[in-house]
């Protein structure tokens, strides 16, 4: 029964033409750990604000290097 549901899905997935989202969430500000140098960088943030609240002790935010803002 499982295989036929999901052989359904697919199915009417393909027939409307409908894409999966995709995964990656384009947001304007980083949070980056563990220092500019070997740190990671987190780009979840909709304002400076928010990543100033999230970031700890020596971590820095700063604007995403990939966001491109909204379509016209």
């Amino acid at each position: 029964m499982k295989f036929l549901t999901a052989a359904a899905l697919i199915g009417a997935t393909l027939l409307t033409g409908v894409a999966p989202a995709a995964a990656e969430v384009n947001y304007p500000w980083c949070v980056i750990t563990g220092g500019r140098e070997g740190g990671t960088m987190s780009c979840g943030f909709v304002s400076y604000g928010q990543c100033m609240q999230t970031r700890i002790g020596t971590d820095m935010c700063v604007v995403n290097p990939r966001y491109q803002g909204p379509r016209r």
